[in-house]
């Protein structure tokens, strides 16, 4: 009888007829974390690949609301249309302070140049920006990368806490030939159920936008954990969490958030980008001009945005204190309640 053996087979990611791809973790922060990982295990079956992120940070990490402003950034090596190439050294000037981005991080440790996106200019200046990117430096597909699935959400969950980059990056990707929703670690971020994930994949499947997946090797898992010493996201250090815990359900992002473990958590869905934006939030904001003329309209329709809830942290932080402790739910509810007050005042007059 053989003896088991210590060689670690090394799975790839291949996407039949790209011979390159851009893969961007499209919610922001921590995203670019998996976006590497897919990035690695695309180059492994000999692809050409990018590294791409929405630079747009947790309040922990930057306390300014909003999606930092490529203006804001500091050591580029290259600034283009609506977007910039960042590398280890580049940094952001925030309300005075100086913030790393994640997808800087993830430059510092792959030592490899990451490309940040403006979503300021909304869908159509997103989608500008990504075909001059992809036209520039010889990109055949483009890959959103969102971890938790949120991005195919219907708009109006209940446990919707981030919608608005979502809806506008996929809102872009649909403007593009060639580009793709990729959904990692379903139920990842504690937003969506992880069932529910699963059932929109399966309309979105029903519609025609189911394209393919892929599940992280023990070759991902690790280079994931590499990177999440030092990358801060809660929602792409799931995976991890399968091979470091008994426990069915963990909570985050201050026990406001509850994530189902399951080895689901290792799958990788990948969707037509025009299918899902048809089929989810996305469709509201397709032809949104900016990013305020998107946060409002979701606004209209009573959905509170990760927008709206930094600016009511920030708000409150100025007010009590820097130490303060924030309570998400209470903030999120305070929103919507402010949100369906201004909606009744509108429609009575």
């Amino acid at each position: 009888m053989r003896t088991s053996s210590s060689r670690v087979i090394d799975i790839c990611l291949s996407i039949k007829g790209y011979k390159s791809a851009l893969f961007l973790g499209i919610g922001g922060g921590g995203d670019v974390a998996t976006a590497a990982t897919l990035t690695l295990a695309y180059e492994r079956c000999g692809g050409r690949s990018v590294i791409g992120s929405i630079v747009w940070e947790r309040y922990v990490v930057d306390l300014v609301p909003g999606p930092i402003r490529l203006e804001e950034l500091h050591e580029v090596v290259e600034r283009g249309d609506g977007y910039a190439v960042v590398n280890r050294n580049t940094y952001a000037i925030r309300g005075g302070r100086r913030v790393i981005p994640q997808a800087v991080k993830v430059a510092d440790i792959l030592d490899r140049e990451v490309v940040v996106f403006d979503i300021y200019r909304g869908p159509r200046g997103l989608a500008k920006a990504l075909e001059e990117f992809a036209q520039r430096y010889g990109i055949e597909a483009i890959v959103g990368v969102d971890v938790g699935g949120d991005a195919i959400a219907e708009g109006f969950e209940e446990s919707l806490w981030s919608p608005l980059a979502d809806a506008i990056v996929v809102a872009a990707l649909a403007h593009l030939d060639n580009a793709y929703v990729a959904i990692a670690s379903p139920g990842a971020d504690g937003e969506l159920p992880q069932e529910y994930v699963e059932q929109r994949i399966r309309k979105i499947a029903q519609l025609g936008g189911y394209v393919g997946g892929y599940v992280f090797s023990a070759k991902d898992i690790e280079i994931l954990k590499m990177m999440l010493e030092r990358v801060v996201s809660e929602a792409s250090a799931i995976p991890l969490k399968l091979f470091e815990t008994d426990q069915d359900v963990i909570y985050i992002r201050d026990g406001s958030r509850k994530v189902k473990l399951s080895l689901v958590n290792l799958a990788v869905f990948i969707l037509n980008s025009i299918t899902v934006a048809r089929a989810s939030i996305a469709r509201y904001v397709f032809e949104a001009d900016n990013f305020d003329e998107a946060r409002n309209i979701l606004n209209k329709l009573l959905i509170v945005t990760e927008y709206d809830i930094e600016e009511e942290i920030y708000r409150e932080l100025n007010t009590k204190g820097f130490n303060t402790k924030i309570n998400l739910v209470e903030i999120r509810d305070k929103l919507k309640k402010k949100l369906l007050k201004l909606h009744i005042n509108a429609t009575h007059y």
